[in-house]
């Protein structure tokens, strides 16, 4: 058993004790569970000890640099990454670990992993990204991540397929919502701004209703019924703060308003938005 690749399992997490329990329950599948902590001030480390993972405490610096650390901690020949509010199921276990312990040069670089979303205690089976399938499993010397708020794994070649999912936010409510739609709209919104694009008062406006249509009717959203009606209206209002956020970024970066907004704020056009060739990757038709 020495001789065959090791599985890690790689989590970041800040402030994640409620949540983190349930998560690392479901790693035990894997050789070893590598946790990138921004330096949390709850139980969060404490948890993760008793789970046995092994801690990495840096300040936060990004989506993408801590899993790029994490992937640089892990030894197994395959990282397989789950979020702090995600669950991995048995079968998923099962499948990831006959991967890893198969012939290297049989499987893709990377594999994508269904993704079964909630919402109030709802599995949401309509909606923008249901089903969803996530990048999540990749060979360790072949992937690095880029990107901020939208992190996206750099690697070659097709894309293989596992349906055997992860489970999302199963108690996902409003509040949560809420909090962390404050957080990533601001990330949101910076790079947006960094890639120097603007906004306006009045298409802040109209996003809420393109967003609603766009979700409920188009991506059938609504038809997760009063939890998909309360979801779309969450995720259209999620959308205008957005665009808010941006246009005070610029209000302030060209002395229209002042306010301080408790950054130093980047330059317009200093990044690009990722390039359509990472995102759209061939499915792999390999049958190992």
């Amino acid at each position: 058993m020495s001789n065959l690749p090791k599985l890690s399992a790689c989590v970041i997490t800040k402030n994640e004790e409620r949540v983190l329990a349930r998560c690392l329950s479901s790693l035990k599948f894997a050789d070893e569970i590598i946790v990138v902590d921004a330096h949390s001030s709850d139980q969060t480390v404490e948890i993760a000890k008793a789970h046995g993972a092994k801690i990495i405490s840096r300040p936060w610096s990004g989506f993408a640099a801590q899993r790029n650390v994490g992937l640089e901690q892990c030894s197994g020949d395959w990282v397989f990454f789950l979020d702090a509010d995600e669950e991995a199921s048995s079968l998923l276990g099962e499948r990831l670990t006959k991967v890893a312990r198969d012939q290297h040069n049989r499987h893709p670089n990377c594999y994508s992993i269904q993704r079964i979303e909630y919402f109030l205690g709802r599995r949401l089976k309509y909606g923008p990204g249901n089903p969803s399938h996530q990048w999540r499993f990749f060979k360790r010397n072949a992937v690095r991540f880029e990107g901020e708020v939208h992190e996206y794994p750099k690697f070659a070649g097709p894309v293989g397929m596992i349906d055997e999912p992860i489970f999302h936010w199963p108690d996902l409510g409003i509040e949560k919502f809420l909090t962390k739609m404050n957080h990533y709209t601001s990330i949101e919104a910076l790079e947006k701004f960094s890639q120097g694009q603007r906004t306006s008062l009045f298409h802040a406006i109209g996003t809420f209703f393109s967003t609603f249509f766009k979700n409920g009717v188009r991506y059938r959203g609504l038809l997760n019924g009063k939890e998909g009606f309360i979801l779309t209206l969450l995720e259209s209002f999620s959308r205008v703060v957005r665009h808010l956020k941006l246009w005070l970024l610029w209000q302030v970066y060209e002395g229209r308003l002042n306010v301080d907004l408790g950054i130093k704020l980047p330059t317009p056009g200093s990044t690009r938005p990722v390039p359509t060739t990472e995102l759209e990757k061939p499915e792999w038709t390999g049958r190992p």
